[in-house]
């Protein structure tokens, strides 16, 4: 069946689903999984790759990951990267140095008895980040970037973004039951400051084909919407661009308007969407990737809550219902020795003749130990100046 027929039969599915159920027909090859490679090879070293196996529009299940590859990375100059190994979610990481640009490169994928082999790349260096910028919209905060090539060696830009925030639990304990006594925490046994991070999964491309210069002007990559936990602290933003081919542009707009319509990049795809990765003995095989070399550039911000206006509120789902409540410093020893599933957070001062606490507050593990949503380890890059 026709990649347009799927598509166009899938429409009138929907369309008349509120009269009776629709079931299209599909031919016995539109079953077929189908290998998905997503990735690049990295000139500033070590290339990262996604393997998927997926089925068109008939399929129920949108992707399995391919656990056991063979990948490999080669130069005309007869220089070989390899990797063999295994992975749960498919991605897979060839470690090598800095790669010149003075020769082409291709990438061979060994699966389960097949082997698939990229065209030989010519390799692209990226343009200079120029700018990152925010704007806050009544929805939430959109993101853009801007770029200006000088060169003219390619007007074809695509991008892919890491996102980092810190976040803290509902409640931040600042004090800990060691046994004996309630104290204050020190450093080290912080467990309501955490951190969390998400890689870009949209299809972000953008081309100057048509202007008189070779600059991208505020192109839109990216959105926090309203209440969301990523402003609610400080937030990095991490963004790399890549010049890519005019070939790999209408690839990548085409596989862009297929993701957008079932949700996800490696969700299910119709089969004509090809590339340049092909069975090394089965041509015919579909194959969904379009390999690339390219230099990228890069570039980091950060933004702190506290300099936005009007103010950044957040929610977080998760930590409906959490509640706290209160002891007498007297009682918190026996409290915290039963129970230890509850944790001290703050003191409180009910006697204002005392400048000694009266009551320490207190909540469940799920409600201030945010390693049970993100990661208490400060990731490398992370700097709190600006």
């Amino acid at each position: 069946m026709k990649t347009v027929n799927k598509i166009y039969l899938l429409l009138l599915g929907i369309l008349f689903s509120c009269e009776e159920p629709y079931n299209p027909v599909y031919e016995p090859g539109d079953n077929v999984p189908i290998l998905i490679i997503e990735g690049y090879i990295d000139l500033s070293g070590d290339s990262r790759f996604k393997l998927a196996q997926t089925v068109p529009l008939s399929s129920k299940e949108n992707i399995t990951p391919v656990k056991t590859a063979v990948l490999s990375v080669e130069s005309e100059d007869k220089q070989t990267y390899s990797l063999t190994g295994s992975s749960a979610t498919g991605e897979y990481t060839i470690r090598h140095p800095a790669l010149g640009m003075s020769t082409r490169y291709r990438l061979r994928v060994k699966i389960s008895g097949k082997e698939y082999l990229s065209a030989w790349i010519t390799p692209y260096a990226s343009s200079e980040i120029s700018g990152i910028e925010r704007e806050r919209t009544d929805e939430g905060m959109e993101l853009f970037v801007s770029t200006a090539n000088q060169n003219e060696n390619s007007r074809y830009y695509r991008w892919e973004f890491e996102e980092t925030w810190k976040f803290s639990a509902k409640y931040i304990s600042i004090f800990i039951f060691d046994g004996t006594q309630v104290r204050l925490r020190e450093p080290h046994e912080n467990i309501s400051m955490c951190f969390r991070q998400e890689k870009s999964s949209d299809i972000l491309i953008a081309t100057s084909e048509k202007l008189s210069d070779n600059v991208i002007s505020r192109q839109k990559i990216g959105f926090i919407p309203n209440l969301s936990e990523k402003l609610m602290y400080r937030y990095s933003l991490l963004v790399k661009q890549y010049s890519i081919s005019k070939e790999a542009y209408v690839f990548w707009s085409i596989m862009k308007k297929n993701s957008e319509s079932v949700g996800d990049i490696f969700g299910s795809m119709p089969s004509e969407l090809k590339g340049n990765v092909t069975n090394v003995a089965n041509p015919a095989e579909p194959v969904i990737a379009m390999i690339e070399a390219s230099l990228p550039s890069q570039k980091r911000i950060y933004y702190n809550s506290q300099d936005l206006r009007p103010p950044w509120p957040t929610f977080i789902p998760f930590y409906l219902g959490c509640e706290s409540e209160m002891v007498t410093v007297g009682e918190a020893a026996n409290l915290f020795k039963a129970n230890p599933g509850y944790i001290p957070t703050y003191e409180i001062f009910n006697n204002p003749a005392s400048a000694y606490p009266t009551h320490y507050a207190y909540t469940i593990k799920m409600c201030t130990e945010c390693a049970l949503r993100g990661s208490l380890k400060t990731p490398d890059f992370w700097t709190d100046n600006d």
